[in-house]
């Protein structure tokens, strides 16, 4: 799906629902955090400003659904545990810039994948929010992928999406399940 090299067993969205305080939580303070990494490549890829800045808003607008699902349950955001995914796809990733560019594709596509999921599983509001945000992501991925595709030789930018999404396909088949977004 999207370019990745693994598909979530759809079994992963029961646990990821276990408890939609801790869910709500993971994913608005992922999407707070890719609102900051969009406005960083903003100052860093040429000619991409404007529509880095409209992701960037987008994700804030997602935090700030997410923050009211928590208001509305009698909660907020709360700190930031980090999120094991995205920690790992960063350590084992490169910093260059086109890496970046990449694994944000990556997420997205991820993202994309797990919403669909949830979707089907979840009730309510939840539910509602992650059918009304999954093509969001999978618009986001797109973006990155053809950003990559502009600034970039496109035989580097195959062979390092392989790489990257290699190694993201080896976390995810590793990593622990619990009430998170990846």
């Amino acid at each position: 799906m999207l370019g990745l090299h693994s598909q979530t067993d759809p079994a992963w969205a029961k646990t990821a629902l276990s408890d939609d305080i801790a869910l709500l939580r993971d994913h608005g303070h992922l999407e707070r955090k890719a609102a900051g990494h969009v406005i960083t490549l903003m100052g860093q890829v040429q000619g991409a400003g404007a529509r880095l800045l409209e992701i960037a808003a987008e994700e804030l607008e997602h935090c700030d659904r997410v923050c009211k699902l928590l208001a509305k349950r009698g909660e907020d955001l709360g700190t930031d545990p980090g999120n094991p995914y995205v920690r790992q796809l960063v350590q084992a990733t490169g910093k260059t810039l086109l890496d970046r560019v990449l694994r944000m594709g990556i997420i997205e596509a991820r993202s994309y994948e797990h919403f669909c999921l949830l979707a089907e599983e979840a009730t309510g509001d939840i539910r509602q929010l992650f059918h009304e945000l999954k093509e969001s992501e999978a618009g986001h991925h797109a973006f990155f992928i053809k950003l990559a595709y502009e600034h970039w030789p496109r035989e580097e930018v195959k062979a390092r999406w392989d790489a990257l999404a290699d190694a993201e396909a080896a976390i995810v088949a590793d990593i622990k399940w619990g009430p998170r977004v990846h």
